[in-house]
């Protein structure tokens, strides 16, 4: 009886040394803010490279480039609405399955603010997490759990939370 109590204390002193709050909703907003503006820089700069190359001094008149009126759409707007949808996705997808993978649970946004995604176990984060994390990013309205719940959808479903960055 003595020695189960005993395991049972050092269970609970294991996981209360373990555990750590996550951070503050505003932290999570500016992680998300600097994350954005990094999408957007990336964004731009491929239809800007993917322009020139394709049109050299003319890229304005790339489907990137071309002004949607949607009034009036003919398949030019359709082309351009697909090729932007398409590449603002592909981005997005890209720049946080990469950024979490390679530096196990950190964006730039996390970088900057000195945090970072853990799994709520304390098992390694691994390529899954952050798999699982960017697609869950990709429900709609997922940005509103992150105000209406304590953990946003894509840290609840992939078992993952954002933490000050100690060590």
């Amino acid at each position: 009886m003595q020695e189960q109590n005993d395991r049972e204390i050092l269970r609970e002193e294991r996981e209360s040394l373990a555990y750590a709050d996550p951070v503050s909703k505003f932290i999570r907003f500016i992680n998300y803010m600097v994350d954005q503006v990094a999408i957007q820089v990336i964004i731009k700069g491929l239809t800007f490279g993917v322009a020139y190359y394709l049109l050299g001094d003319n890229y304005g008149d790339h489907v990137f480039y071309h002004k949607i009126d949607v009034e009036r759409l003919n398949n030019l707007d359709i082309e351009a609405i697909k090729s932007n949808f398409l590449l603002s996705f592909s981005v997005t997808f890209f720049y946080y399955l990469i950024f979490e993978a390679a530096t196990r649970g950190r964006t730039l946004g996390k970088i900057l603010t000195d945090t970072t995604a853990i799994t709520q176990d304390g098992q390694p984060f691994t390529f899954r997490h952050a798999l699982i994390r960017t697609l869950c990013r990709f429900i709609p309205f997922e940005p509103f759990s992150a105000l209406l719940a304590y953990l946003p959808w894509h840290d609840s479903i992939s078992k993952t939370a954002v933490v000050k960055k100690t060590w």
